[in-house]
């Protein structure tokens, strides 16, 4: 398997829930010991029997580093490069965010406005517990607004294609069951609606609207919304392997419905741009008082820490700030590991299926002196 580097980066993910993680990577490197990324990288790869990846990686040298690894196709033989775009699924989570909190900052919308008035969208109203639903609860995952589309029962009999827009997706996919307002459940169904609500404040498209508040500010030349899996420019995702060793390509539904919750496609070094212009650069995204009031835990007694699109853990590198992703046979890690100044960026195109704490065996792997 070869490598290729190339110059930006960062990356890692995170939750509590394993805590004799190092036990879980044979190979892993003993106390003290840092590894290449390269090293790391091609792990990870193994571990999680993924055709491919990027790895960024930057430190307070500000000086970003990126590795690559794999196929990006298998069907035509595409090599993996630090340029390949990549879904980034649940990690887009953070750019929705960061769009609905500038509208906070300008006084267009107050994080205790109703959201349903906001959405104009008939239909919308099936939701159940967006009546009481605040911009707040939609951004904490407090809502009690079922998980629809993504989570939910197979969609193909109800849309046999799997381009669905905003207001299909809030109006006519399948839905889970509505879970208790006020109390912490991940539901992708908040930033569908969050990613409507930037739409209808802004009066264009989320892709226009993201593009001037987040990616052109941030230099994220490589970042839109969706992408054409028959591009050679963009990565495939690969569902598990069959037990005959062949994979399900999933890219299409990846890719085709680049809805609040899921939007972005980008390289890694857009990815690891983004985090930096958020945590490192004050001001260029979001006030600094925004950016602390976001970083703030709002989940309760939940296992996972969550703030206003954050993901907020703590681990024993200090704590650790941003969002993973896994959707359609792609998994993406973006952590910011503040006492180290450190950013790390992984995207895989294969296995988004397991439990392991990504982001912190990375960040163990890569930030240990």
């Amino acid at each position: 398997m070869g490598f290729r580097s190339a110059g930006p980066a960062a990356w890692a993910r995170a939750s509590r829930r394993c805590a004799v993680l190092m036990c879980l990577l044979a190979g892993a490197p003993a106390a003290g010991a840092a590894e290449a990324p390269e090293t790391v990288l091609a792990g990870l790869l193994r571990r999680y029997d993924a055709p491919g990846g990027v790895l960024a990686l930057s430190g307070p040298d500000g000086i970003p580093r990126v590795v690559a690894a794999g196929m990006a196709d298998r069907a035509r033989g595409v090599a993996v490069t630090p340029d390949t775009r990549f879904h980034t699924a649940s990690a887009g989570k953070m750019m929705t965010a960061v769009a609905v909190l500038q509208l906070v900052q300008e006084g267009r919308v107050a994080l205790g406005d109703p959201a349903l008035p906001l959405l104009d969208l008939p239909g919308v109203e099936r939701l159940a517990n967006l009546r009481t639903a605040t911009v707040e609860d939609l951004l904490t995952h407090r809502s009690g607004i079922p998980d629809c589309l993504r989570n939910a029962a197979a969609v193909t009999a109800r849309h046999p294609s799997p381009r669905w827009t905003v207001a299909e997706a809030l109006t006519e996919a399948p839905c889970g069951r509505p879970t208790k307002p006020g109390e912490y459940a991940y539901s992708n169904t908040n930033y569908m609606l969050l990613g409507r609500i930037v739409e209808k404040l802004d009066g264009v498209g989320l892709a226009e609207a993201l593009a001037a508040r987040i990616f052109r500010p941030a230099g994220m030349t490589a970042t839109g919304l969706g992408a054409d899996p028959a591009d050679p420019g963009v990565a495939h995702g690969y569902r598990a392997p069959r037990p005959d060793g062949s994979r399900s390509d999933a890219s299409l539904y990846a890719y085709s419905s680049p809805l609040g919750d899921a939007p972005a496609t980008m390289t890694a070094g857009d990815l690891e741009r983004f985090m930096t212009a958020l945590f490192r650069r004050p001001g260029l995204l979001l006030d600094p008082a925004t950016l602390r009031a976001m970083l703030v835990d709002r989940a309760g007694d939940a296992e996972d820490g969550y703030g206003y699109g954050i993901m907020v853990e703590d681990s024993d590198l200090g704590p650790k700030y941003g969002h993973p992703g896994r959707l359609a046979g792609f998994r993406t890690e973006a952590w910011y590991y503040p006492e180290r100044d450190s950013v790390i960026v992984l995207i895989m195109n294969g296995d988004e299926n397991t439990d392991d704490d990504v982001g912190l065996l990375l960040a163990r792997g890569l930030l240990t002196p």
